[in-house]
């Protein structure tokens, strides 16, 4: 059995990497790719299949580390819900922006692949399942604490407006630091938010 060339392996998704941010997914050109990699095309789909399959393979590390990273933040908006009060909710809020910080300092040319560059490729649908879920995930949330209705358009809307906000710094490709302050800075003003909607919440429940 050949062994295979991990040094080659790295050196396409390197060349792939710079493709696929200056061109995004759909402009990006398998041919260009293996041009920089010094490579065949054809030595190229032996590793990869589709253009598609080989933009995954980039981000991979950091879709499995958002899984990884958000199984105890879950748990802690979980014990929230139970013991609730407006700072445990936000102490859970806070938690989960360091998380995407954290992702920003240690994955941040597959941040921008994932948020900005993907349109065209099957990770936009994930993204797209994934913001659906979440909207889900949080108008439930917000009626196990409250018990009442809360308008799902409010919260789809809020959710979506946060992400492209986030989309739109990391666009603007500050460099991972700035873009840190600047979402830092954001995460400030929709904290403000969160927190006059849960307080809005205990209200309710008295």
């Amino acid at each position: 059995m050949a062994v295979k060339n991990h040094a080659l392996d790295q050196r396409i998704l390197e060349s792939a990497t710079l493709e696929f941010l200056e061109f995004g997914f759909q402009n990006a050109s398998l041919r260009r790719i293996a041009q920089r990699a010094k490579l065949s095309t054809g030595a190229l789909y032996t590793r990869y299949k589709s253009k598609d399959a080989l933009f995954c393979s980039i981000v991979d590390d950091i879709l499995s580390k958002i899984h990884e990273e958000f199984e105890p933040i879950r748990k802690k908006y979980m014990d929230a819900q139970k013991n609730y009060s407006v700072e445990t909710v936000l102490e859970a809020i806070r938690q989960e922006e360091s998380v995407y910080q954290n992702l920003l300092l240690n994955y941040y040319d597959q941040c921008i692949l994932f948020f900005c560059k993907s349109d065209g490729s099957s990770l936009q649908l994930q993204i797209e399942e994934f913001m659906a879920y979440k909207a889900k995930e949080t108008v439930s949330y917000l009626e196990n604490i409250s018990n009442h209705k809360v308008d799902t358009n409010s919260i789809e809307i809020l959710l979506s407006q946060q992400f492209y906000c986030y989309r739109f710094i990391l666009e603007k490709n500050l460099g991972s630091e700035n873009t840190i302050q600047c979402i830092a800075m954001v995460q400030r003003f929709q904290e403000a938010g969160w927190k006059e909607l849960l307080n809005a919440i205990i209200k309710n429940k008295e």
